[in-house]
């Protein structure tokens, strides 16, 4: 009994709060009440039975059933089982106060305290209200119903009793209520403690089985690491003590760990001897300073073998036993050897690099040293002090001008965005001269961010390579002989200026310049008098010019001037007058006085072009416009021009089929006698029938067949027709009758060889060679070279006569006549137009015929258009007359029945 008691009063360990202690205690109660029930029950009910008292077993009975079932159910709710009991103890009580008597008011008291102890105050207070309802309505009843309990008890008796017993319950329930908030106090207080104390050994286990995992993981870790880990405490003195070594000395000293715990001396003793003061003494500073100790020496085996290893160790703690340090030591034997190797290496790697001529440097780039070899300083021509070993002592040699760039490039190449270091720069040497060198470099080691340590590369001196580049450069931009910008260098200049143009809305002016005469100026002062005139062409055209004009020679004797951001566009004319007078002005080329003039053409933006290649053009045809009114003059482009230039494009490109198509058509004009009236000679005329435009003149197609190459197949055609007419004249009309055909320099210059491919044909139509006289003009004269040379001695050779056509109108042809071998010579019918007996012609005129008959030729003149022309020429002795006086040109037929009219003989008109 007291050891259930004690039970109640002191709380297990398994109690979690005071509803546990509570089911606990009515498990309890419920035990106890079945084995004193069952004791006290037997004597009870046979008494009960001897005095006739049979319902009392049967309760009895009843009580302990409930109480074993309320035991055995002790799953069911705390409450609901506290109420069944408290029930069964309220019935039961009634039942015997009624039955045996007041004594039994003891089972009455027993309610409340069940449920106090059980549910709590307030159910106690109810259960004490319901006992005393339940004891006053039983003594009501014992008033009318025959209770053997009460029956010796007046009603007012048992009042008093009633409040005895509430007093006495109540008093006892207080005191158990006392009873159960101390020892809830209790309970709460030690199940705190427990909880505390319960969650600290659950730390203290957690931490042992994490410091046991760790420990295992480390000694997994550390058996596995190459090298050795190691843990040691060293005392005040010096002296030092093993505490752990990783299984990783086996490898690197061949020991056992146990050996390094059990004699700290065991590694020593290892280190090789040349190493060992150094060794040792660097420890005992560093650990004097209390500082981490990090070093790399050698250590010898038992069998010889000799290693290097990299040790370093830190502190972790200090307390009263010393300070404990753990350390690694990490074999780096083949690292050595690789390092070895490397300089090896990069010693053979430099001398080769030298060997080649280029300067060798090694960059440590997170300190700025920068090692420079031998021929690195020979290059610049310092010394050793001169160029210490410093990344700035180059950046400060190299240009400004060369700086920012050199900068991005090493930037990006320390970035990574390029593979290598390449870069070309200025660097000033000892005596102050600039060398341009080309940089070539590599990292070749960074750290673990990536950031360059070490840069290594070469200097090349590419100062003569940049000498021949400036030199190309400036060959491809300047014209050799006059320094002017070239077409190339124009255009862009062009290109800018234009730009400027459109960007301020001004006007610029491209002016094309050709040099009249200047051919025959070189033929014949010869190429070195006329390289002379374009120097000084080209200083008089920049003497005109202003500081922001630019002009170019685009070859031969062709310039260019660019006239940009003019105010006024009149400034153009200005200029060009001024030009014109200028190069009109002789030229002294040593001994010889030259004489040339100017013809430009003028093009404007944007009024005339708005993009480079049509400004071009346009001023290239109003060139051409100059040079066709007459030289010497300047012309400004013209909408009409652009339609006159794709005329000719379209012509050209009709000539190409228009032979063929047998468009081509030759008439014949007579050439008279001018002292018989005889006609046996005609001049073979091209004439154009164009299916579109009609008849084409001969001015406006035949510079075009010459340009474009058409004019010697077209001359052939010619030169064929003629053949075959002449020869049905000679039979027909006379068979002395001779065809002058036009033969273009063009057809000279060919290399079809047309001479003799004439004079063949000729041969094979049993033709001799004075049937067709070839007429050149003074031009191909001037610019005769040994192959026009070659062709008129064929034509001499085959027989055939040369006429010299538009004498008078070239330059300086007099000097040609004794030259070459010519037969006739036709005066130009610019000086037979105006041809009177007052006029100056007549006197030009007697002079070129006397001249030509004194030299052995018969003269012809061209546009005799009337009687007064002919007779003026006649009395001049003029062989032969060729005008509208006498017959217009006329097709073969026509000029077949002329000739049958006139009987050969052509009056006067």
């Amino acid at each position: 009994m007291f050891r259930v008691l004690r039970l109640l009063l002191r709380p297990s360990h398994d109690l979690q709060d005071l509803r546990a202690w509570r089911t606990r205690v009515l498990d309890t109660l419920l035990t106890v009440l079945l084995l004193l029930g069952s004791l006290i029950a037997l004597p009870s009910a046979w008494l009960a039975w001897r005095n006739g008292l049979w319902p009392v077993p049967v309760m009895d009975a009843s009580l302990l059933g409930l109480l074993a079932l309320l035991r055995w159910r002790s799953n069911w709710p705390l409450a609901g089982r506290a109420y069944l009991l408290m029930g069964l103890v309220f019935v039961l009580g009634m039942g015997l106060v009624a039955l045996v008597g007041p004594v039994n008011l003891i089972y009455l008291m027993v309610v409340p305290a069940l449920a106090v102890l059980l549910c709590g105050m307030r159910t106690a207070a109810l259960a004490l209200l319901l006992n005393v309802l339940g004891l006053v309505t039983l003594g009501g009843l014992a008033q009318w119903l025959p209770l053997p309990g009460l029956s010796s008890v007046d009603f007012v008796t048992w009042l008093v009793m009633i409040a005895n017993f509430c007093l006495a319950d109540g008093t006892l329930v207080l005191a158990i209520a006392a009873l159960l908030a101390g020892l809830e106090s209790a309970l709460a207080s030690q199940l705190s403690a427990l909880s505390a104390m319960r969650n600290s050994q659950a730390q203290l286990k957690a931490a042992a089985e994490a410091h046991r995992v760790n420990e295992e993981s480390f000694r997994r870790i550390a058996a596995q690491m190459p090298g050795v880990i190691y843990q040691l405490r060293m005392k005040s003195d010096g002296s030092y003590r093993f505490l752990y070594v990783s299984p990783g000395v086996r490898e690197l000293y061949g020991i056992e760990p146990e050996q390094v715990i059990l004699d700290s001396q065991a590694l020593a003793r290892f280190r090789h001897p040349d190493d060992r003061d150094r060794v040792l003494a660097q420890m005992q500073a560093s650990r004097a300073a209390g500082l981490d100790i990090e070093m790399e020496y050698r250590i010898v085996l038992a069998d010889g073998t000799e290693k290097w290893i990299h040790l370093q160790t830190s502190s972790a703690q200090q307390d009263e036993h010393g300070m404990m340090r753990y350390g690694l030591i990490v074999d780096i034997t083949e690292r050595k050897r690789t390092e070895a190797r490397l300089r090896e290496n990069e010693e053979r790697w430099k001398l080769a690099l030298e060997s080649t001529g280029d300067g060798v440097w090694d960059w440590h780039v997170q300190t700025g040293v920068e090692i420079f070899s031998r021929r690195f300083r020979e290059m610049y021509g310092y010394s050793e002090a001169e160029l210490p070993n410093r990344a700035d002592a180059m950046d400060g040699r190299t240009h400004p001008d060369d700086l920012a760039s050199l900068e991005r490039a090493r930037e990006d190449h320390f970035a990574g965005r390029t593979a290598s270091y390449v870069h070309e720069h200025r660097v000033r040497c000892k005596d102050g001269s600039w060398k341009w060198v080309m940089s070539r470099g590599m990292v070749i080691a960074r750290d673990e961010q990536g950031r360059p340590l070490r840069m290594i590369g070469t200097h090349t001196d590419i100062t003569r390579w940049k000498e021949s580049e400036a030199l190309i450069w400036q060959q491809a931009h300047f014209d050799a002989l006059t320094g002017l910008p070239n077409r190339r260098m124009l255009r862009d200049r062009l290109e800018q200026s234009l730009a400027r143009a459109a960007e301020g809305g001004q006007t610029l002016a491209l002016m094309f310049i050709d040099l009249d005469h200047f051919k025959e100026v070189n033929d014949t002062l010869g190429h070195a008098q006329g390289d002379e005139l374009l120097l000084e062409a080209a200083r008089r055209i920049g003497a005109c010019l202003g500081p922001k004009d630019t002009v170019a020679r685009m070859g031969g004797d062709e310039f260019t001037v660019v006239l940009p951001a003019m105010q006024d566009a009149a400034r153009a004319e200005a200029v060009a007058q001024q030009l014109i007078h200028s190069l009109s002005t002789p030229f002294q080329l040593g001994h010889e006085r030259a004489f040339i003039s100017a013809s430009i053409g003028i093009a404007c933006y944007p009024a005339d072009a708005q993009v480079i290649d049509e400004l071009l053009k346009h001023a290239d045809q109003a060139l051409y416009a100059a040079k066709d009114g007459g030289r010497n003059r300047f012309s400004h482009f013209t909408p009409a021009l652009q339609e006159a230039a794709q005329t000719r494009m379209r012509l050209a490109t009709d000539l190409r089929s228009a032979l063929a198509e047998a468009q081509f058509r030759v008439h014949y004009q007579p050439i008279v006698d001018m002292a018989t009236g005889e006609v046996h000679k005609a001049e073979a005329l091209v004439r154009w029938q164009h299916p579109q435009r009609g008849l084409v003149s001969p001015g406006l197609f035949v510079p075009i067949a010459e340009a474009s190459g058409v004019i010697v197949e077209l001359g052939d055609w010619v030169f064929r027709q003629a053949v075959q007419q002449v020869a049905a004249w000679r039979v027909s009309h006379d068979p002395r009758f001779q065809i002058s055909v036009n033969k273009s320099p063009v057809q000279f210059r060919s290399a079809a060889g047309t001479a003799q491919a004439w004079a063949r044909h000729l041969a094979d139509q049993g033709l001799p060679g004075e049937c067709v006289v070839v007429e050149i003009t003074e031009g191909l004269l001037l610019e005769a070279d040994s192959h026009v040379f070659e062709q008129l001695a064929h034509l001499k050779q085959a027989g055939m006569p040369v006429s010299l056509d538009d004498f008078g109108t070239g330059y300086s042809s007099l000097s040609y006549l004794q030259k070459f071998d010519i037969d006739f010579l036709k005066i130009d019918q610019v000086f037979v137009r105006g041809l009177s007996a007052t006029s100056k012609n007549i006197a030009l005129c007697k002079a070129i015929i006397g001249m030509a008959h004194e030299l052995g030729m018969k003269v012809v003149a061209e546009g005799v258009e009337t009687e007064e022309q002919r007779q003026l020429l006649q009395a001049a002795g003029c062989d032969y007359g060729q005008g509208y006086l006498f017959a217009r040109p006329m097709d073969g037929e026509s000029l077949s029945r002329w000739l049958a009219e006139t009987e050969g003989v052509c009056p006067a008109k």
